[in-house]
Formats: C-alpha cells, sequence, structure tokens
C-alpha cells in the first residue's frame, strides 16, 4: 500500500514549523524554517521542499493534505494592517463600531490612561440603508433602493477594499442585507462583501457587526494569500485545508469567505496536538494543556478527550463572535519583563516583552531588563546551548540583568530570579483557573499538558500549583501546533437563532429546525469541504439560558433523547445541569432557546503515532546526560543535576529530580521531590515522588514578610476579584448588572480592612454597627444605607456579606453589592426623583442574616420577594451576588491553606503597608502644599430647586491630604442626597492616584490613615435619616468631578476636563396588552473629558465595566423600538484633545405605559481646562405623536421627573452631555478637526470653532483658516487666573436657563424653607438660617 503523507503547518513570528505524518506507520519527520512576515508563503514553501527532502523520494511525492494553522488573520488585527473596510448600517445606528457598546475597560480611573480606540471600519465610510425590520422578522419600513444607490455615491470613489452589510434585526430576517448586496453587486461589483446574517445570524447588534466587520477586514489579505498559496502548491498536494479557531480544519473556499474563523488559528493547532498524542493515545482523557512561548501563554481545557469550545474570540482589545477553542491568553511569556515601580517597589513581571529583538538579556541581542528566559538561566533551569547546540546563550548578560532587579529590591540574585517565575507563574495560575475552576471543574481531576518552547519549563511548578497530575509534556513541544495541524478533521458548522421559551416549545419544532441546519451543514460540507454523506457525523447543540440572562450555555443535544418520554424537560436539565456545575444554583425560571446548532464533522481516518522502544532497565544509561547543571529551587543550589538528551530516553525510562530534560526545540526542569516516566509513545510524564507540605505553605521563620508570597498574593486576589466579576455579568438576570455591569466586590482581610476591590470598604462599617454573632455558614444581607454608613449608598443596591472561616477561624470577608432592577416603592424601579422620605423607596432592609449557620431563611426572602414588581429578576440576581462571594471565598480559604496562617496574614499585613507606602510616595512627589478649592453643581432636585453646590477644599499637611466638604448644601428636602461613606470616599482617591502612577497595584485600605475627611452633618452628602438617597447618582458622579478638579489644580496628570462622571437612569414600564407586566431600567451614557493623553471617548460610560444594552435585546424584551443610537456632532467641547460627544437615543414607544427620567447637567456645563471649551448640556424631548402623528405637541422634561405618561407612538428623544474640551481647540490639527468633520462628529459649522476652514469638498482651506484662527485668538483668550472654563457662572447660566435649554431654570434652595431632623444641627443652622 503506497504511503499517505499528511503535512501539519504551524506558522509564528519567528519560526514556521512543520511536522510531517505518514498515516499508516505514524512515522514522523521535523522542520523549522524561519517566518517569513512579508509573505508567510515564502517560509511556508521553504519548509514544504525542506520537509520533503527528508523522506526517500521525497521531490516526487505528492501530499494527501497540507493543513496550515496560519495566523495572517491574527496578524492583520493586531497589527491593524487589514483591508478597509465599508460599513453599511441601519439608518440611524452608524455609530455602532464608535461607540463600541460605551464600554472602557480598566477599573475606576480607567478613561484617564485608556487610549482611544480607532473602529476597524472608518466612520467616513460608514453609509446609512433606508427600511427597518423588527425584532420578530416584520418589516417596519420598506428598503428603499433608489436612496442608497445615492448615498453609496461616495463609496466609488473611495475605493474600500471590502465591505461589510450589518443591519439590525438581520438575524430574524436577512432580507435587506440581501437586498443591500444585490445593490452592491451593481454600484461596487468587484467589492468583497460579508453579510452578518451569514457570517453571524445571532441577536445583539454589536457584536454580530464587530465580528462581520472583522471577517471583511481580514477578508482580503487572507483570500489573497490562500489563493497563492494554494497555486504554489500545486502538484505538491491533493488538498490545501486551513486550521479554524475551533480546532477544526476549512477549505480554501470557505475559509476564504469566512476568515474571522481563522482568528485563533495558531492556538488552535496545540490543544488539536494535545488530543492527538495524549488523549487518544492514553488513559489520561482529562487535561489541561500549557503552550507558553516568548510573550504570551495559552491555556484551554479538554474534558473526555473533547476540547472546550467558546463561543467568542479575544484578540488584543477585539472580542469577535465566532467559535473557538475555549483557549485564554495571559501575558506571561519567556520575554516578558520584570519591573520594580519606584511608587510601589513591587516586583511585576510583564505584560510587557522583549519580543524577538532585542529579546532576553541571555540571547546577546542588546537587551538589558530581566526576563523570565533571564530568570531561568539564573536558576540553571536552561543549558548553555540550545537548538541542538547552535545556539549559546550569554549567563553572565542574564545575572546583570536580574542582579538589577535584585538590586532594586534589596534581595540576593537567586531570591530574584525566584521571585520573577514564581510571579509569572501565579499569572499562568490565574489563566489556568479561568478554564478549570471558573467553569465548574476542579484541576486536580485533570493532568497539565505543557508545549511550546518555554512551557516545559514552567511546567512541573504549575502542576504543584494546580494538583493536576501527572503532568505532560509530548513529544516534540515546541512544534506540537504543527503535529495537531497535521492530524485534525474538517469540520463545519451552521447556527440559527430561534428564541423560544422551553416550556412553549415542542420537541417537533426544535427537529424540524435542526433538520433545517443539517440540510444546509450536509450542503456546505460536501460541495464546500468534498466530504461525501457517508463521511460526515454530526453534532447538535442549543444555547440557553435562564429567560432574561446575558449569558448563553451551549449544552449537547441528544436527539434519541429529545424524542424520549423526557421530551423538552430533558433539554432543560441539560442546561439546568450545566448552569448548575457553572455557577453553584438553580433558580425556579423559565429557560430560554436562544440559537440552535449542528456541528459537521469528516470521520476521523486512521492515523497512527508511532511507538518508543522499550527500555531494558528504568535507569536511562549515563551516556543519555547531556551535561551537568546548578538548578537553584526554592533558595537551595543544587549541583551537578544532570542535563538528558530525550532523544535517548525509551519508553520505561525514569530520571529524578532535580533535573533537565533537554531536546531541540524546549527544556523540561524535574523539580525535586519529582520524578519523570517515558511513556510508549514519548511523553515525559511527571509524577510526586511523596505528597510533601509545599515550601510556600511552610515558609520561612517570618520575621521579615516573603516579598514574592506578597506579590503572588496580590496576584491571586486580583483574579479572585476577576473571577466574581465574571460570574456577575453571566449569571445575574437584570440588565443593570448583566448588561451594565452595575456591581461591585470587595475582600477584605478579618477586621473588615479591604484588600481588593474598587467601590469602598463595606465591610468595615458593617463591623462597626453589627452587635450579635459572626458564625461560620452565615450570609449578611442589607439595602439600607443608614445601616453601614453609606457604604451603599440607595435601596436598590442590595449587600451581600460573607465570614469566610477555616477551621473556626475568620480569615476574610467577601461581598459584593448590585443594583437590582426594583425593590418596590412609589415607583416602578425604586428610584422616584421626588420621593420626599427613604420609606417611598422601597423595602428597607436592615443588615440582617440571610443564612445562619449554612441555613437560608427562606421566610425572609419571601417577604423581600413579596415586596418586589419582579421578584424572579431579584431572585437570580442575589443568588448570583451569594455564588460570587461564595467563590471568593474558596479562593481565600485555598491562599490561606496554600500559604499557611502566618505567610498568609504577615503577606496581607505587607500589601496594606505597601499601599500605604505608594499612596505615601505620590503624595510627597506630586501633591503640592498649597491648598485648593472646587466647586461644582447638582442642577436641581426634581421639585424645581437648585441648583445645589458641592464644595471641597483639599490641603497637605505634614503628609497627609485633608478633604473639607465646609461650603456643601444642606441635605434636599427631595432624593437627590448622597450618603458619602468616607471610606468610600479614600478609596476613590487612592484609586485616582494608583491608577495613574502603578496601575498594576491592587488598590486597599492601607492608606486610609493619610486621608483625612471633613463631610458637614446635615448636608446633602451626610443627610439625616430618613432623608431621601434613591436619586443619588448624580451627587456621586459630581463628588468624582471634585477629585479629578481638585488633583487636577495639583498634578498635571490629572488635569482632565469636566465630562459624563453620571449615569443617567431612564425606567419605561407598564401592562402589555396580554397582561404581562414590563419594566426596563436602563442607563445611559455621554462624553468622556478631554485628557492629556487624549481625546476623550463619544458617548461612552466613565464607570468602570459598564456597557450599553443591546437595541436589539430592547426591542426583544421590551414593547419599544428605538429609531435611532447615535452621537451628537458638535457636544464635545472644542479642545487640542476634543471632549466626547453626547449620545442620542430615541425611543418609539408601542405599549401605553410611565417613563421615569434621572438625569443633570441640562443647567451646568462639563468644564474645559487648559484653554478647552466647555461641553453641551443635556435635554429631552418628548413628541407626543399619539395626539398628533403629523405635528406632534413637544414637550422639553426635565432632568428628573417620574411617572410621566406615554401612549404607543409617542417618542422620547434622550440626549446626554459631552465632555469638556482639554487644551486650546486653535491648535488642534485642521486635518484631524477635517476628518472629523467627515465623520459627522464635529459639523462643518462646528469646525469654526476649532478655527478651522473648509473647501466645499470638506478639505482644509490652509489660507482661510490661518486668518481665521488669528481673528478668534483674543476672543477666545481665557481670563487671568481662569482654571475651569464653564461657560459662565451658574448665575449667569440660570437667567439663560428657558432661551437655551426651554426648561425654566430651578428656584434657589436658599429661598424655600427648610424642614427635617437637619435643621438644627450646627453646621446648618449656622451656616444657612
Amino acid at each position: 500500500m503506497s504511503e499517505i503523507y499528511r503535512l501539519g503547518v504551524d506558522v509564528g513570528g519567528t519560526f514556521t514549523d512543520l511536522l510531517l505524518v505518514e498515516q499508516q506507520s505514524g512515522s514522523t519527520w521535523r522542520a523549522k524554517t524561519p517566518s517569513t512576515p512579508k509573505d508567510q508563503s515564502v517560509g511556508v514553501l521553504n519548509g514544504v521542499t525542506e520537509i520533503l527532502s527528508k523522506i526517500p523520494n521525497g521531490a516526487n511525492v505528492v501530499l494527501h493534505a497540507v493543513n496550515h494553522g496560519t495566523t495572517i488573520a491574527t496578524n492583520a488585527i493586531l497589527e491593524q494592517k487589514g483591508a478597509k473596510v465599508a460599513l453599511i448600517v441601519t439608518e440611524g445606528f452608524q455609530h455602532v463600531l464608535q461607540l463600541r457598546r460605551s464600554n472602557i475597560p480598566g477599573g475606576l480611573a480607567g478613561w484617564i490612561v485608556w487610549p482611544k480606540p480607532e473602529p476597524f471600519a472608518p466612520l467616513e465610510i460608514t453609509i446609512q440603508a433606508p427600511g427597518r425590520i423588527a425584532t420578530d422578522g416584520s418589516i417596519v419600513t420598506e428598503f428603499d433602493k433608489k436612496v442608497l444607490v445615492e448615498r453609496l455615491q461616495p463609496l466609488i470613489d473611495e475605493k474600500p477594499d471590502a465591505i461589510t452589510v450589518s443591519l439590525l434585526n438581520s438575524f430574524a430576517n436577512p432580507a435587506h442585507e440581501q437586498a443591500v448586496l444585490e445593490v452592491l453587486a451593481e454600484v461596487l461589483p468587484d467589492t468583497p462583501v460579508s453579510l452578518s446574517s451569514e457570517v453571524l445570524p445571532e441577536l445583539m447588534e454589536y457584536e454580530r457587526t464587530m465580528t462581520t466587520v472583522a471577517n471583511s477586514y481580514v477578508k482580503p489579505q487572507v483570500a489573497m494569500y490562500l489563493n497563492n498559496l494554494q497555486k504554489s502548491l500545486e502538484g505538491k498536494t491533493k488538498n490545501l485545508r486551513i486550521l479554524r479557531s475551533d480546532g477544526g480544519l476549512s477549505s480554501v473556499a470557505l475559509a476564504s469567505k469566512f476568515p474571522v474563523t481563522l482568528a485563533l488559528s495558531g492556538p488552535a493547532g496545540g490543544v488539536t496536538g494535545v488530543v492527538s498524542v495524549v488523549a487518544n493515545e492514553t488513559k489520561f482523557k482529562n487535561l489541561i494543556t500549557l503552550d507558553m512561548g516568548g510573550t504570551s501563554t495559552d491555556v484551554a481545557l479538554i474534558q473526555n478527550g473533547i476540547p472546550r469550545i467558546r463561543r467568542e474570540t479575544e484578540i488584543g482589545d477585539l472580542t469577535v463572535k465566532s467559535p473557538s477553542l475555549d483557549v485564554r491568553t495571559v501575558g506571561a511569556g519567556g520575554g516578558s519583563l520584570a519591573s520594580v515601580p519606584d511608587i510601589t517597589k513591587a516586583l511585576r513581571v510583564g505584560p510587557q516583552s522583549a519580543g524577538a529583538v532585542p529579546g532576553p538579556a541571555a540571547y546577546g541581542k542588546g537587551g538589558t531588563q530581566a526576563t523570565v528566559t533571564d530568570a531561568n538561566v539564573v536558576l540553571g533551569c536552561l543549558p548553555e546551548y540550545l537548538l541542538g547546540g547552535t545556539f549559546k546563550l550569554d549567563i553572565e548578560a542574564s545575572k546583570r540583568a536580574v542582579q538589577k532587579v535584585a538590586d532594586d529590591l534589596g534581595i540576593g540574585l537567586y531570591e530574584a530570579a525566584e521571585g520573577i517565575i514564581r510571579i509569572a507563574n501565579e499569572t499562568m495560575y490565574g489563566a489556568l483557573r479561568l478554564v478549570s475552576v471558573e467553569q465548574g471543574f476542579d484541576p486536580r481531576d485533570f493532568s497539565l499538558v505543557a508545549f511550546g518552547g518555554a512551557g516545559p519549563l514552567h511546567a512541573n511548578a504549575l502542576g504543584k500549583l494546580l494538583g493536576s497530575f501527572p503532568v505532560i509534556v509530548p513529544p516534540s513541544p515546541g512544534v506540537l501546533c504543527a503535529w495537531g495541524d497535521a492530524t485534525t478533521l474538517l469540520r463545519h458548522e451552521v447556527t440559527a437563532t430561534v428564541i423560544k421559551i422551553v416550556s412553549k416549545t415542542s420537541v417537533e419544532e426544535l427537529l424540524a429546525a435542526f433538520d433545517s441546519l443539517i440540510a444546509k451543514a450536509a450542503d456546505a460540507m460536501t460541495k464546500e469541504q468534498g466530504v461525501p454523506l457517508d463521511k460526515q457525523v454530526y453534532q447538535y447543540q442549543a444555547d440557553l439560558r435562564y429567560a432574561g440572562q446575558a449569558i448563553t450555555i451551549p449544552v449537547d443535544v441528544d436527539p434519541s433523547k429529545l424524542k424520549s418520554r423526557a421530551g423538552m424537560d430533558y433539554i432543560k436539565e441539560q442546561f439546568e445541569a450545566a448552569h448548575e456545575q457553572l455557577f453553584t444554583y438553580r433558580i425556579p425560571n423559565d429557560a430560554e432557546i436562544m440559537n440552535l446548532r449542528v456541528v459537521v464533522e469528516e470521520i476521523r481516518p486512521p492515523i497512527s503515532v508511532k511507538k518508543l522502544e522499550k527500555a531494558t532497565s528504568p535507569t536511562p544509561p549515563k551516556s543519555a546526560a547531556a551535561s551537568t547543571t546548578t538548578l537553584v529551587s526554592e533558595g537551595v543550589q543544587h549541583k551537578e543535576c544532570p542535563i538528558w538528551d530525550r532523544t535517548q530516553l525509551l519508553f520505561g525510562h525514569e530520571v529524578m529530580g532535580p533535573c533537565v530534560i533537554t531536546e531541540m526545540d524546549s527544556n523540561t526542569v524535574i523539580l525535586p521531590g519529582y520524578k519523570a516516566e517515558i511513556d510508549h509513545v514519548g511523553n515525559i510524564l511527571i509524577y510526586e515522588l511523596a505528597k510533601t507540605e509545599s515550601a510556600e505553605k511552610v515558609g520561612k521563620a517570618i520575621a521579615e514578610v516573603d516579598r514574592m508570597a506578597v506579590d503572588i498574593i496580590e496576584s491571586a486576589l486580583r483574579n479572585a476579584r476577576n473571577e466574581m466579576d465574571t460570574l456577575m455579568t453571566r449569571a445575574s438576570m437584570s440588565p443593570g448588572i448583566r448588561e451594565q455591569q452595575d456591581e461591585f466586590n470587595v475582600i477584605a482581610e478579618p477586621s473588615g480592612k479591604m484588600i481588593a476591590g474598587q467601590f469602598g470598604s463595606f465591610i468595615s462599617d458593617f463591623i462597626e454597627r453589627w452587635t450579635d454573632t459572626v458564625e461560620e455558614g452565615d450570609i449578611f444581607i442589607t439595602n439600607d444605607p443608614y445601616s453601614v454608613g453609606g457604604a451603599i449608598s440607595h435601596l436598590a443596591d442590595w449587600l451581600i456579606l460573607m465570614p469566610i472561616h477555616v477551621s473556626g477561624k475568620l480569615i476574610a470577608w467577601t461581598a459584593n453589592f448590585g443594583h437590582m432592577t426594583d425593590c418596590g416603592g412609589s415607583t416602578p424601579g425604586s428610584l422616584p426623583c421626588t420621593a420626599t422620605s427613604i420609606y417611598q423607596e422601597g423595602i428597607q432592609i436592615p443588615i440582617t442574616k440571610l443564612a445562619s449557620g449554612g441555613v437560608m431563611n427562606k421566610a425572609l426572602l419571601d417577604v423581600i420577594y413579596r415586596n418586589i414588581r419582579i421578584p424572579e429578576w431579584n431572585r437570580a440576581d442575589l443568588s448570583a451576588l451569594i455564588a460570587a462571594c461564595t467563590l471568593a471565598g474558596r479562593r481565600m480559604t485555598e491562599l490561606y491553606k496554600r500559604f499557611g496562617d502566618k505567610t498568609y496574614f504577615a503577606a496581607i499585613e505587607e500589601l496594606l503597608n505597601r499601599n500605604k507606602k505608594a499612596i505615601q510616595n505620590i503624595i510627597d512627589q506630586v501633591i503640592p502644599e498649597s491648598p485648593v478649592y472646587m466647586e461644582d453643581w447638582i442642577d436641581d432636585d426634581g421639585t424645581g430647586v437648585g441648583p445645589w453646590k458641592v464644595a471641597c477644599t483639599m490641603s497637605k499637611t505634614k503628609g497627609k491630604l485633608k478633604f473639607d466638604f465646609t461650603g456643601t448644601y444642606p441635605q434636599s428636602a427631595s432624593s437627590i442626597n448622597f450618603y458619602l461613606s468616607e471610606a468610600m470616599f479614600k478609596m476613590f482617591i487612592g484609586i485616582y492616584l494608583i491608577t495613574v502612577f502603578d496601575p498594576g497595584n491592587v488598590a486597599n485600605d492601607g492608606f486610609h490613615e493619610l486621608v483625612e475627611t471633613y463631610i458637614p452633618e446635615g448636608s446633602i452628602l451626610k443627610p439625616i435619616r430618613p432623608a431621601a438617597l434613591s436619586c443619588r447618582t448624580h451627587l456621586l458622579g459630581r463628588v468624582l468631578d471634585i477629585i479629578n478638579g481638585l488633583l487636577g489644580q495639583k498634578a498635571p496628570e490629572f488635569m482632565n476636563a469636566g465630562g459624563f462622571s453620571d449615569s443617567p437612569h431612564f425606567y419605561y414600564s407598564g401592562w402589555r396588552q396580554d397582561g404581562t407586566w414590563f419594566q426596563l431600567y436602563q442607563i445611559a451614557f455621554g462624553g468622556i473629558p478631554g485628557r492629556p493623553i487624549g481625546d476623550g471617548m463619544d458617548g461612552h460610560s466613565l464607570w468602570p465595566g459598564m456597557r450599553s444594552v443591546p437595541v436589539e435585546y430592547l426591542e426583544l424584551y421590551f414593547p419599544l423600538r428605538i429609531e435611532s443610537y447615535n452621537t451628537v456632532a458638535d457636544t464635545g467641547g472644542p479642545g487640542f484633545h476634543r471632549g466626547g460627544n453626547a449620545l442620542s437615543c430615541v425611543y418609539r414607544f408601542l405599549e401605553t405605559g410611565t417613563i421615569s427620567i434621572h438625569d443633570d447637567r441640562w443647567l451646568s456645563k462639563p468644564w474645559g481646562v487648559v484653554g478647552g471649551e466647555p461641553a453641551s448640556r443635556s435635554k429631552k424631548i418628548l413628541r407626543r405623536y399619539s395626539v398628533d402623528p403629523v405635528n406632534p405637541p413637544v414637550v422639553y422634561l426635565g432632568s428628573k421627573t417620574d411617572n410621566v405618561q406615554v401612549e404607543p407612538n409617542d417618542v422620547l428623544e434622550f440626549i446626554t452631555w459631552g465632555g469638556g474640551g482639554w487644551g486650546d481647540p486653535l491648535t488642534r490639527e485642521p486635518d484631524l478637526v477635517a476628518l472629523e468633520v467627515r465623520r459627522g462628529l464635529i459639523s462643518k459649522e462646528g469646525a469654526k470653532r476649532y478655527g478651522v476652514v473648509l473647501t466645499e469638498d470638506l478639505a482644509v482651506d490652509a489660507a482661510a483658516t490661518t486668518t481665521f484662527r488669528a481673528e478668534l485668538a483674543p476672543k477666545l483668550k481665557k481670563p487671568e487666573g481662569e482654571v475651569f472654563h464653564r461657560g459662565g457662572t451658574i448665575q449667569e447660566l440660570a437667567a439663560k436657563a428657558l432661551e437655551e435649554t426651554g426648561v425654566k431654570p430651578p428656584q434657589h434652595p436658599g429661598t424655600t424653607r427648610m424642614r427635617g431632623p437637619h435643621v438644627n444641627l450646627p453646621y446648618v443652622k449656622v451656616r444657612f438660617f
């Protein structure tokens, strides 16, 4: 029988790896050739020629298949070198990519330092298509071909490389997208087009648009590359197949049509290689993979021999909804740089990398900064020569680089090197937990498989942390991705969005939908992939969630069980079991099917793996040791450790640690106390010799804290917080938490000091007031701000607190609060604008034990839920809060047991001290002595009274900051009051300082004694119970504006303009005609301030993690239609760095109901700084089309209003405010102004505010601009001493209010009569009466 050769090709940044396998014998050949980034096919062809030369008669061999893992799509995205993509969207939604769901990554002050990204499809070539489809697929407005043809004319001159069409609700009906495609075939016939209804026919418009744009972005480049490669391989192979992100293979035709499916093609090869050489050839089926390279590490999980799939792919900052193996990437690789910031003196490793050039110091290419590779060199983990003896390491250069880190830390060389390794390991450990523990899997039930150039160096240590044994290092770990490429299978999948409640769906409906998908999948597999029907196998899947949840959980569906007596109960049980595994609980809510999917694969052909020769003795011969090394482990120098040559080790050989096993493309470290065995296919299996207490737990007899333990625990705390956030956004029900991430968590030490969090410590305020017992298994709940000193600030925020015990000892607290959509009260949503006491705001839950000794108080829950309009949402959200706290509690327990009592508590104390020292350094070095003053305003209180002043003076004395809020107005009779927790305020200060100077630091309460506050009792920032608090969100925003303004006057790094530091609320509720209740709670976003680092973002959220609710979700679940959702030109303040534009959302109501609005900045303006101009105000306009469909009455709504009646067809336009400008607008680059005019972010008239004159075709008239700027400069000159340009005093703004806004100015608080328990307090009585 003639040989059947399959070639796997994996292209990396430096090398192209090839592995040739003869399918019947299992014989393999390897090659490694330099990659050719300019044209990857050159490196591939060089490699093919080289590897064929290694087999008999290779020049005449025709390969059965070349299976190619490529980074061509990945690199185009990461390097932003993809196609020029035009985008066609539904009319009114041209800013879908500009807005990117309004999300800013990072913590509370992340917006200060986050660079503003450019959309992959430029706004200037984004076209709006007329016509509208509803979420049920019905046509609301007909498509207008003539109008679209006119709008497409500018694209003819722009000559885009590719076009994306992504229209609203196309997942439900692709008719309009198909109509657009027909027009494009006439107008731009030679331009490749991607339709969102073909690329991703699923709900959620931003994700679908971004995924389809990404497809277009890489399409021309991928198609050209694959076409050229296929031509070059003619006569050398029968088939060229491309590895997809999900580990399957695709034909060139399908890969060219849907190249976004290749985005993680590279990492997928390694995982499929593990399946082939480990899962398929050994008894080890449950595996966690670790692929460590030079700049990053990829990890994944394989269960029962099958890799887990996720429905999205992350590449850098980009997330696309395309199936991929569940590979998580962290910035820890051999080239990761080690550093010691001056502020905190804490060791940091990664994510910055030395790259290929200069690379680690050991490579001798000019690198001088220590890397992980250098630390391994210093510790003796690497032989002096690599790559089969062809590459010599510069050991002395590594020692010099690591010694600098040691000097900065004040420790020894080896301690610093081990510290670098341990921090890198902790980062990878966090990622390994993401794919295991966070998904509900115990890593001790899995084996760790390490590969890549650097993975085997760290494998033993990471297996020790995970408890995942044996640790397995497969043969040729450096080229395992190529092995995976060679042995994987052709695959295709077809998906459809269905959106059906399980209990209201029949088995017949589901089977019919699956049959339709099978027909499509089989057709594509046969015609596009060339796989006959009898060689195809199908897998059925459904994505389910509890109705209203954010996350969908994919479950496999067995049609035979679906047809059984269990019927639809079977599919619900599949979902609920998966939900319970992920989140630890079930809830008695309806389950909802969102998507159905059929995955089709070719039947696997028999591929042999060659077996190793059996050793005659378990002890390898001495000749198998290539050399020796001094290996340093846990502070001990182990001399004369053998370095074994892997090619000399046979099946059955055993080697004892400490030692190193070396081979051409990698090195494996075996630690003391462990042994390595070689199995029948050449895998290295690492086992623990005897169960010993970890050195980390034993620690030192600590007189001095183990610095590395501190850094590891800090990293673990960060990971635990991230896990809490992830669980909350995945498992919660209400849009406020699920989509807008209005939840904040805290981890604290036993006395209540926060050691991880970002929204203030809830626990110290709780402990101060709780007088009863705290027992193991207790869970506490409260939503009463007055019970916890303002640690939570209105009744809608429900706080869960959980003590964490180990063997009866309290070791930590975990806590989480989330904003509930309803808690009763006088208005739906429980945030009445005009409440006069907290009694009108909903149920008050004082600090209470929700569970005692592990037993839930069901009677209490019954009482709570009885007082709520939508209890099913609160039930799900409360379950998620408890699950998140429980999860964090497990993490703290693991840390305590891992490090032991003494090290654990000493490290926590050191973290608190480190934070204190860092903040002290910033205060000493950055903040001058002289005091500064700042004031700002809440425009009104919802009853026509205002504005309300917030005033603060910041001073510095003896190294401490003091914030004195004297001058702040007394508490309001309405609900704008904000009970400002001192601990929360101090945390805001700390986070702002740390974010700018050491963002890697985990914020905690250690610095609190360095900040003193005076918040007058009886003021709007410290009201007396029962003052109403429900509308406190605006004062919360003003406090952040105050911090921004005070610090900005002292340090240029903080001199940001004023902007969207608020979170306006919108409510719409009522009864549908079918008798069901609806209740929408939504947060609006606006313009981020101009900043020292650049422009503010348009229509974004300043609050961490928050993002907008998808339009398609709103229209699916609520009786309304969003007619447009865009930023508003000219609303950002002009400046050298422009302020972000405001956001406009236009709602058309489809049912009778009531709306409530919380908003501000309709009177005052977000200020500009250092010469920048103020931004625009907000406004809310209600047009009553129900009264007159042609000339509707227009109502300008107040900024805070409750229970406004709306009828079907009434339209509300909700416009938020912009961000102020930073710097002189006359110095902004004219060409940039012109570009933003073409993008619709600035109008042609608005360009004049920058002194820019444009021609008719919107180009810069340079001469006219120079003249105009000279004329404007004297007029724009700011008064001497003005810091904040507000567009006038508050009195001047009030005087023009009616003329400029359509709303009467508010009545000054001083002219109203005060009543309440605060009137006789000294601060109020003396200053205001």
